[in-house]
């Protein structure tokens, strides 16, 4: 679809009768789901919105069509016309999604239509945990609520939030500088902390960088799951298939190295699998080959950093990495002979080092020449005015929440992610969740405030990783279906209560703040807004310019490996390409969507080595005890041929203890045994850090498996 007739396709929807902006038509507008045969097909419509489902922030299309439902009013059967959201695609003018859109974002339909959702605002009934409520209106729960405020002292106040920025974060901020409160947290899962910093080690950057992979001919990939569960996966699937098949005559190589065989390691040519924490050494490996071997001159490399990867003791490096000298001399041979390498860096799974280990393999680019090169590595794209200046950061969870008077929870689940701050939580004098759902943190709060769903809201959302500068819009285009209230719209209100009046950041006023940024000066202001509502954004058309710093600090040791005769195998919890870090697990499509690994649906299994599986005397669909220094969880196994030995993987999703009907007590979350070390450089948790021991399980537990290879029981896999 070209760009003048999505303009005339979205423009047609912007002033249709299903916008809710028609004054008194729009009160009759109610989204609901209702099957084929209940509505009379009508007209369609596409509206621009914005994904939440993860941190990319892909800009999404939703086809809604004009029907009708059939009612009983005063005991006659009425038609009633309805507003029928019924598919969500990628927004093809979007440079994030370009018109594609993941499993998790088609699923997001169905959290709006959910018989789970809370339909108003809640007051805890019974103890906390239990998940007893009391539905109360909203005047009494914003008057009650802001009582409490009133008398606390509000520099004990946490906010817990995601990473993203956007309008939302950015009224939260106004709200939270008004009321005296610190600045809102993260709680450090799925918030890429330890990539923000690696990048503004190696490169003096803010933010995550943009890897061209599009344009490369040799990609080598270290510690990131970028086609599975890290970062922005419709984002680099779109630019790998570009790698692959967008170029006559050029089909370019992926080399991944994980200690996990995930789906970039699938699809790559070949797979480095590293062990647990060798990724810093599998870095300063190749970077000693490169320099030490003359392989690539570039000017990008400081003589500090040129000197620290020769000075690096290669044979120690490679049995750090667990990968045998001649393989790793002869990737780096390959990366530095090719005519446009790229070394693309992240941490799918969180270790104590990772920090250093990701900026370790980030400064192979400055080695390679490739920063600011086509088909290298690009600088984030900072969006012109305030927005990006809100962006929550980490602070350690448990001296915040152990401090505080009163924790809000908006759009995180900190009790599922890092079970061990329950015990904190429960001496806090008031929790307050914006939970559309009574997920596992929800259960515990004095106080529910239930957001809008997102296809209901009006927002703005800055992407995790974008091209070119971009501002992803979604206004609001159907009426709330329950009695929810948008977030900020409360934190506004709320302020109001408390003698701190603040005005909220909406998208209109973000559009507006950009006007004459970029390509667009020449258009009236309202012109502008306009044009950017209709097209579900802005996104300016030319690259950030390339400027970087040549390190002059130590890279650092890599951690050597851990051994524990007690717990003799390293345990990784990893993001799910259906659940992520288990915030969709309450959507039955992704229930039923094959795992990745195991094509298991309905559960998440253990994943060990075909060695071990032997010793344990199990086969797939037996269960497991996995015990740790924190706890133990019993789970089906999954026998995976390609699982290295020692090592036992566990997809993050399943297991929580409230998560309305479709996820509540379904599964294990492998989070519950992790022990809470935290990353060397920034503090989050490191997941990776963890050791376990096995035992063959006692229950019985269903394994549901899609795909019939996968049934087979071992040997015969």
């Amino acid at each position: 679809m070209d760009r003048r007739n999505f303009f005339k396709l979205v423009g047609t929807a912007s002033g249709g009768a299903l916008t809710g902006a028609c004054g008194k038509q729009a009160q009759e507008l109610i989204p609901l789901l209702v099957p084929a045969t209940e509505i009379v097909p009508g007209a369609e419509e596409w509206h621009p919105s914005v994904c939440s489902s993860c941190a990319a922030g892909c800009g999404t299309i939703v086809r809604v069509m004009q029907a009708e439902r059939k009612i009983e009013v005063e005991g006659e059967t009425v038609r009633q016309p309805i507003a029928a959201i019924k598919k969500i695609e990628g927004n093809p003018l979007d440079p994030v999604s370009g018109g594609r859109l993941c499993a998790r974002g088609q699923a997001a339909v169905q959290g709006l239509y959910h018989p789970d959702r809370l339909t108003g605002p809640r007051r805890r009934a019974g103890a906390r945990g239990s998940g007893d409520f009391e539905l109360v209106d909203w005047e009494t729960a914003l008057s009650e609520v802001a009582a409490v405020l009133a008398g606390v002292d509000r520099r004990r106040i946490v906010y817990l939030t995601s990473a993203g920025m956007g309008t939302g974060s950015a009224t939260a901020a106004r709200f939270l500088d008004s009321i005296g409160a610190p600045p809102a947290t993260t709680i450090g899962v799925n918030d890429f902390t330890v990539e923000r910093r690696a990048s503004q080690l190696a490169f003096g950057w803010d933010g995550l960088p943009v890897y061209e992979i599009q344009d490369a001919t040799y990609v080598l990939s270290i510690g990131a799951d970028f086609l599975g569960g890290w970062a922005s996966p419709v984002f680099y699937s779109r630019r790998f298939g570009h790698m692959r098949r967008g170029r006559p005559g050029i089909r370019g190589k992926l080399v991944h190295a994980e200690s996990r065989f995930s789906q970039t390691a699938w699809s790559a040519d070949r797979w480095l699998p590293v062990a647990p924490g060798g990724e810093h050494a599998l870095a300063m490996a190749i970077g000693h080959v490169i320099v030490s071997d003359k392989l690539r001159e570039s000017d990008q490399a400081g003589e500090s950093l040129r000197q620290a990867f020769v000075a690096t003791d290669f044979s120690a490096a490679c049995k750090a990495s667990g990968l045998e000298e001649k393989r790793i001399r002869d990737v780096a041979r390959e990366l530095a002979s090719s005519m446009s390498p790229l070394v693309l860096a992240g941490a799918s799974i969180v270790r104590p080092g990772s920090s250093r280990a990701v900026t370790a393999a980030n400064e192979l680019n400055l080695l390679l020449g490739n920063i600011g090169a086509k088909g290298g590595v690009m600088p984030p794209a900072s969006l012109p005015g305030g927005l990006t200046a809100e962006r929550p950061a980490y602070r350690p969870l448990e001296e915040q929440i152990g401090k505080a008077e009163v924790v809000m929870i908006d759009g995180v689940n900190p009790l599922y992610a890092a079970p061990w701050l329950a015990g904190s939580l429960a001496k806090v004098e008031l929790v307050i969740s914006f939970a559309g759902f009574l997920d596992d943190s929800a259960a515990h709060a004095d106080w529910i405030l239930p957001d809008h769903h997102e296809l209901e809201a009006s927002a703005g959302v800055i992407p995790l990783m974008s091209p070119t500068p971009a501002l992803t819009g979604a206004p609001a285009f159907v009426k709330p279906l329950h009695e929810t209230r948008a977030t900020p719209d409360v934190l506004v209100d709320l302020a109001r209560r408390l003698d701190a009046a603040i005005e909220p950041v909406t998208l209109d006023s973000a559009y507006a703040s950009l006007h004459g940024q970029g390509t667009d000066e020449e258009s009236t202001p309202a012109d502008f807004i306009d044009q950017a509502r209709r097209q579900g954004g802005w996104w300016e058309r030319e690259r950030p310019a390339d400027a970087h710093r040549t390190r002059t600090e130590p890279l650092g040791d890599w951690d050597p490996p851990v051994s524990d005769p007690a717990y003799p195998f390293a345990f990784q919890p990893y993001p799910t390409l259906q659940f992520g870090f288990g915030g969709e697990s309450h959507l039955p499509w992704l229930q039923q969507l094959p795992d990745p690994a195991s094509s298991a649906v309905w559960n998440l299994p253990v994943e060990v080595d075909p060695a071990t599986a032997e010793q344990l005397d199990v086969r797939n669909g037996d269960t497991l005890r996995v015990i740790s220094p924190s706890g133990e969880l019993e789970a089906p196994v999954y026998v995976n041929p390609a699982a290295i030995p020692g090592v036992v993987s566990m997809p993050i999703g399943q297991g929580h203890g409230t998560f309305g009907r479709y996820a509540s007590g379904q599964g294990a979350n492998p989070l519950s045994i992790v022990d809470p070390v935290p990353e060397q450089e920034t503090g989050v948790p490191a997941f990776g850090a963890t050791r376990v021991r096995l035992e063959k399980g006692t229950t019985k537990q269903r394994l549901v498996q899609y795909a019939a290879v996968d049934r087979q029981p071992h040997p015969h896999r």
